[in-house]
């Protein structure tokens, strides 16, 4: 299976800075590993940047994206827009959509079925809170918000998973790769009593304050097939740094 980093910009970057990132990008990153990178711009963005990475070996994808095509759903996006504008993926259940805009799983169970449906492959974002981890709740939390979420997922069709320890994010604290290694172990045998076909196939990728200097130590674990990284994917350079680094320590 490749190795994959995802930049989640975020609400980063207007679209002069957004064109000068994928100028540099393309012209920097290594042609053989490109398709292994991807980028999650803001919404406001999202089309200049499918425009400057038309015809090229990296993928873009959305941050947020809805189940419907279309509808009255004021503030949201369409899987078959986000799909004709060139997008291969989207994000769903990010810990700040959760926390910020209370998004329940019931939700993203919609919207996953929904953006399979349409043919997009949604990215699964799951992870436990600090006092989840403190009061050993991690098993009971990812699997529940794992096994929700794909209520009505299509097993023949893609779906990746992000985990993301929220006491992780942006905190510059890191898991342990021995916790990194349990939460993806945990999340690939759910898979598996889900379907093993699924669980053989589905990249799990880790994010939580991911940098060049801890990529090479968290590459090297089993279960860990890409990294979605935050704060560090906004700058070229360190983008690609922890690409190589995990290359590198992937042999």
């Amino acid at each position: 299976m490749n190795f994959y980093c995802a930049g989640n910009w975020k609400m980063n970057m207007n679209a002069e800075a957004a064109a000068t990132y994928v100028c540099q990008l393309l012209a920097q990153a290594p042609k053989a590993e490109a398709q292994q990178l991807l980028i999650f711009p803001p919404a406001l963005i999202a089309w200049q940047v499918a425009e400057l990475l038309k015809g090229s070996a990296i993928s873009w994808g959305a941050q947020n994206c809805f189940g419907a095509e279309q509808g009255a759903f004021t503030g949201e996006n369409s899987p078959r827009v986000l799909l004709d504008m060139g997008a291969r993926f989207t994000l769903i259940g990010h810990s700040e959509r959760r926390q910020i805009f209370a998004e329940p799983d019931t939700l993203l169970a919609q919207k996953l079925e929904g953006i399979q449906r349409i043919g997009l492959t949604p990215i699964l974002c799951v992870g436990e809170t600090l006092d989840d981890r403190r009061w050993n709740r991690t098993r009971e939390v990812i699997v529940r918000q794992l096994r929700t979420a794909m209520k009505n997922a299509d097993p023949k069709k893609p779906l990746w998973i992000a985990y993301e320890p929220v006491w992780a994010i942006g905190t510059g604290e890191v898991a342990s790769p021995l916790q990194v290694e349990e939460a993806h172990e945990i999340l690939r045998k759910a898979l598996a009593e889900w379907n093993s076909a699924v669980a053989e196939r589905t990249p799990i990728l880790y994010g939580g304050s991911v940098k060049p200097d801890n990529a090479a130590s968290l590459a090297n674990l089993r279960n860990v097939n890409g990294f979605l990284i935050g704060g560090a994917s906004l700058n070229v350079t360190e983008f690609l740094a922890i690409q190589a680094n995990a290359q590198s320590a992937r042999g």
